[in-house]
């Protein structure tokens, strides 16, 4: 079993790359958010405790994290693709002696690259449908709704993200680069890891996504 891994700052677009590639790989789509609600839901041992941290107001931590992800893997035989997991060195650690003592295999390590300035035009101008049901996401330049305010999909007034804000994302940044960094100098100059330019249309990305995936996975 391989376990491919899809990197990106916020912003980048690899949430929406990473569905794209599953269907069309076969892939399943793990993703740290989702398998954090998937615990909570579940009320597991570890689910309980990242719950607890979570209601602290605290950042759930590796450990806790890469519990929930290894419990998650332990059994999976279809091929993997996470998307941004892992977050920092340590959970990427965590993850190779995990997947070493499995007799997994660590395939492509994908890292979308978009400038800053764009990344932050994009989170600003974002909107998103109220309704949690449809999700729908927009934005006020490159991809507006028919209805000003209004999502085309179920008609629910969209809203703007209160972490949608140009300082919530300067410091969102700030905070992502001081981990992101290192984790790219664990992975960058290896054989399985590729940087793909994001700052294109997401067509183009995906097809340059898609072809490495061919070639290299």
């Amino acid at each position: 079993m391989k376990v491919h891994i899809l990197l990106g700052p916020p912003g980048s677009g690899k949430g929406t790359q990473a569905k794209r590639l599953v269907q069309q790989f076969s892939l399943i789509h793990l993703s740290t958010g989702d398998i954090l609600r998937d615990a909570v839901s579940k009320e597991t041992e570890i689910g309980l405790r990242a719950k607890a941290i979570m209601a602290s107001g605290k950042l759930v931590d590796d450990q806790t994290v890469n519990g929930l992800v290894f419990a998650r893997l332990q059994n999976e035989t279809q091929d993997v693709l996470f998307d941004g997991y892992p977050r920092t060195l340590q959970q990427a650690e965590a993850l190779e002696d995990f997947l070493s003592a499995k007799g997994f295999v660590l395939g492509l390590v994908m890292n979308v690259e978009v400038p800053d300035g764009v990344l932050e035009a994009r989170v600003v101008g974002r909107r998103v449908c109220s309704n949690n049901a449809c999700g729908a996401i927009y934005h006020v330049e490159t991809k507006p709704p028919k209805q000003d305010g209004v999502c085309d999909l179920c008609g629910s007034p969209l809203k703007h993200r209160s972490d949608d804000t140009a300082e919530a994302f300067r410091s969102r940044m700030d905070e992502f680069d001081s981990t992101f960094q290192p984790l790219l100098g664990f992975y960058r100059g290896r054989d399985t890891y590729r940087a793909v330019d994001g700052n294109r249309a997401p067509d183009m990305v995906f097809e340059t996504l898609s072809r490495t995936f061919k070639e290299h996975a």
